[in-house]
Formats: structure tokens, sequence, C-alpha cells
């Protein structure tokens, strides 16, 4: 297997749902972004999104004046058009602002600030890697305003390292060499943390 020095790393662009995200917990300000009720209504909203209201646009911040459900319909939409096309992640960010140029010159600074902010390379929501626990790297404050607007899906950007003589995943790679190693069909995945393997057994 490679080492940590030779493996490629690729910028992937994944749409997830909003909901399944991390609750922005390390936020200190602006104050229509925290505290206790806060909070709770964004809990609320990830396990019965239904018992609570979307909030409108509103102009107490930046994050929250944006219209968020504009800004990724559109980026959403031009990021699964550039997956089907087979564009790499470190190229995605261009393809869907020449798109947006194109398509939607009509669109406010501000959802077109927020779709660069979502797509723009190593510039959008920032997300450890998801086989261990999700963490922020960037992107807690438009998380938190998607969350207060409703928001179903999003884009988040994370770094995966792939291995140079296979080119698969290194997560992927590891899985198939304990499998093999174990020669034991219950071997459900393994996690690469800090270079070193985790297998779990179910």
């Amino acid at each position: 297997m490679s080492t940590p020095a030779e493996r490629i790393e690729r910028w992937v662009y994944e749409v997830v749902k909003v909901t399944r995200l991390p609750i922005p917990r390390e936020l200190r300000d602006p104050e229509c972004m925290i505290g206790p009720k806060v909070w709770v209504v964004r809990r609320i909203r990830c396990v019965a999104p239904w018992l609570v209201r979307r909030q409108r646009p509103r102009g107490c911040c930046w994050h929250h004046e944006v219209d968020w459900c504009q800004a990724i319909a559109i980026a959403v939409h031009l990021v699964r058009q550039a997956h089907v096309a087979g564009i790499p992640g470190e190229d995605i960010g261009d393809f869907v602002m020449d798109r947006v140029h194109d398509e939607h010159e009509d669109l406010d600074d501000g959802e077109r600030t927020a779709i660069v902010l979502l797509v723009g390379l190593d510039a959008g929501i920032q997300l450890s890697d998801p086989g261990d626990r999700w963490l922020y790297g960037d992107g807690q404050h438009r998380v938190a305003a998607q969350l207060d607007q409703g928001v179903r899906e999003t884009i988040v950007q994370r770094l995966e390292l792939l291995d140079p003589v296979t080119g698969l995943p290194v997560t992927a790679l590891l899985t198939l060499l304990v499998a093999k190693r174990c020669h034991d069909p219950v071997v459900q995945h393994c996690r690469f943390t800090f270079g070193q393997a985790t297998w779990v057994r179910t």
C-alpha cells in the first residue's frame, strides 16, 4: 500500500440532507445564530421538521438574508450535472459558476455569493471523513442559516485520498484488503483515520 506522502488528493462534492449534518454548536455570533431557543428549534427541525415553521430570509445578518432555498436549488442542480458529465471535483466550482453566469443573469448578488461559498474549491461547507464522526472544517454559519430556513439538501466538500497504484479511495482499498486478509464475509466496512485502519464486524 502507498505511503501517505504518495497518495493523491481529490476533492469530492456531495449532495446531502441538511438534517444529516451536525447541528452547529461552536457559533459565538451574531445573536440571531446563538442561544438555547435557537439550538432547540434546530434540533427539532432535524428530527421532526414538520413541527417548526421555516424562516423566510431576513435582514438580521448576511447568512439569514440570503435565500438559501433558491441558491442551493441552483447549485445542487448544476453539481449533479457536473457529476453526470464526469467533471472532477477540482473543476466543479468553475463549471457551476460558468453556468450561473450564462443561465442565471438575474440572480441577486447575495444568492450568487452563496453559490460561490457552496461550490468554490476550498470555500464550501467542509466536513471531516464521514466514516468517522462528522466535524466541521468550515461552514457552520451557513448550515445554521439553512436549517433555520428549512433547506432540505445542501452541498458539502471533503478531501478524499486515492491510492496512486489502484486509483481507489484509501477507505475502499482498505476494505478490500481487510476482507481478503480475514476471509470474513461479515466484515462490513473499514475506516481510515490518521493512517490507521479500523474494521467493524456486524
